[in-house]
């Protein structure tokens, strides 16, 4: 056993031939140092070659079998590595496909609502306008029948007005210059404040860039609606109005000093207002909060996906 353990070492120590001729010193000791009894030097030789042979061929394939050992546990940790790599990518897989599901659905919401904004325009607004022109070239009528003309052009008018309306609504054209949502939220500001006389101001963190009309137009509506409320019910003495932009989401908090309120939370009943901005929110994936308490302010924050702007925007309808 002690022969055979020092031949396995042989192999496991010495590179390459190195290891067959320590194999060979191995045997030659062994021979050495039992007793001969008489032995011829052919004899000795004849054992020498046999141990020697014999001894390789058991130290190779112990040897062979400790390589493809390591081999195997080399194979089986990179196996694990690419396991755990496949796992993550499929992850990666998953939330790529949800915000691709998640872009198709707030496209197509958003190409619907720019679609029903030109047929409004092309139908019924230019349809009014055309009716409105005609009824304005009619002459030479009894006064009875132009005070009857008169009403339908009134009539015309309004229901001319709701329809543009309509349109703004759905495509606001405040948003499509080149000033921004930042820009249009500082006008708002500044109107608001000189119609309450209440201080406005807006703050601007990270790094502005144009985003894509649906959630521009999301976040200018949910400013003003804030605003409405708090000159309708706050009486407060100062707002503050901050856009966020982020990596992946923007957000605008509204927060007022005034009387604040306990809200009442999504299922137990909001005012329409509230309502309202909740809903343009989370029709656009958004996530919508309100902080209230009574004598303690309001404040209420919407963050929605920072989609880029549309590289080709359709052109928006005129009058």
């Amino acid at each position: 056993m002690t022969g055979l353990g020092a031949f396995v070492q042989c192999f496991a120590l010495l590179p390459g031939l190195w290891a067959y001729g320590g194999v060979a010193v191995t045997v030659g000791v062994l021979i050495a140092v039992r007793p001969q009894l008489g032995r011829t030097p052919v004899e000795l030789l004849g054992s020498f070659v046999v141990g020697v042979l014999a001894a390789s061929t058991v130290g190779l394939v112990i040897k062979t079998v400790s390589d493809q050992n390591d081999q195997r546990k080399v194979m089986i940790a990179e196996l694990r590595e690419t396991s755990a790599k496949l796992v993550a990518l499929a992850g990666d897989n998953a939330n790529l496909q949800a915000q691709l599901l998640t872009r198709a659905r707030e496209a197509s919401v958003l190409e619907e609502r720019q679609r029903m904004a030109r047929e409004i325009h092309d139908t019924i607004a230019q349809g009014l306008t055309a009716i409105l022109t005609q009824l304005e070239a009619v002459e030479d009528v009894p006064p009875p029948a132009r005070a009857r003309l008169d009403t339908v052009a009134a009539m015309a008018r309004e229901s001319l007005t709701e329809a543009r309306r309509s349109v703004q609504a759905l495509r606001p054209a405040s948003l499509q210059h080149e000033a921004g949502l930042a820009a249009v939220l500082e006008d708002l500001a500044a109107t608001w404040s000189r119609n309450t006389g209440v201080p406005a101001t807006v703050s601007i963190t990270g790094d502005p860039r144009p985003l894509h009309a649906e959630v521009e137009t999301c976040l200018l509506r949910v400013a003003q609606e804030a605003l409405a409320n708090v000159a309708k019910h706050a009486s407060a003495g100062r707002v503050g109005l901050t856009l966020s932009y982020m990596d992946d989401v923007v957000a605008l908090d509204v927060r007022d000093d005034g009387a604040g309120f306990a809200p009442a939370g999504a299922s137990h009943g909001e005012g329409f207002g509230l309502v309202a901005m909740r809903q343009r929110v989370t029709r656009l994936a958004g996530s919508f909060e309100i902080e209230s308490a009574p004598g303690q302010g309001a404040g209420v924050s919407a963050t929605v996906p920072a989609i880029p702007a549309d590289p080709d925007p359709d052109p928006d309808p005129g009058p």
